[in-house]
């Protein structure tokens, strides 16, 4: 199994005032690297192997109803058209493809008042996980192995 967990922001910033060197550094950081980490270990998973990457829920389209957070948004996305595009090069490959949406956790990232801990969700994805061992192609789940809409 290959599990890549990466994410950066900085700051709920409208997408006008978001600098250009600081987009690259978020779009880098959480869709481009993780890309570039899953494509370079690739041939280390073994065939009916799991490669999984966090996602967000902030990275579904559908579930962006009131705004903000537009950077990172949009690299969360990115990351998720990437993995799509990743399953379809590798279509005929036996891995399971797992978008992980951990929830808002309370990390530096989710920050102090965000609702779950790591200690809540961390067995949900890895039951998760575990639960789509073996099932070739991408799914988008958050930590409760619910599926979640793009």
């Amino acid at each position: 199994m290959l599990f890549v967990n990466a994410g950066i922001t900085h700051g709920d910033l409208p997408i006008a005032d978001v600098p250009t060197e600081m987009f690259t550094d978020v779009m880098v950081t959480n869709a481009l690297s993780p890309m570039r980490v899953v494509e370079a270990l690739r041939p280390l998973v073994v065939a009916d192997g799991t490669i999984g990457v966090m996602s967000s829920r902030q990275g579904s389209l559908a579930h962006n109803t009131r705004g903000g957070q537009d950077a990172y948004r949009a690299s969360k996305s990115a990351l998720n058209q990437l993995m799509r595009s990743y399953a379809a090069r590798y279509a005929d490959a036996a891995h399971s493809l797992l978008l992980m949406c951990p929830g808002h956790v309370r990390t530096e990232l989710g920050g102090p008042d965000a609702p779950l801990t790591a200690d809540q969700v961390v067995p949900g994805i890895a039951d998760t996980i575990d639960r789509h061992r073996g099932e070739p192609g991408l799914k988008y789940l958050d930590y409760q192995d619910h599926t979640m809409p793009w």
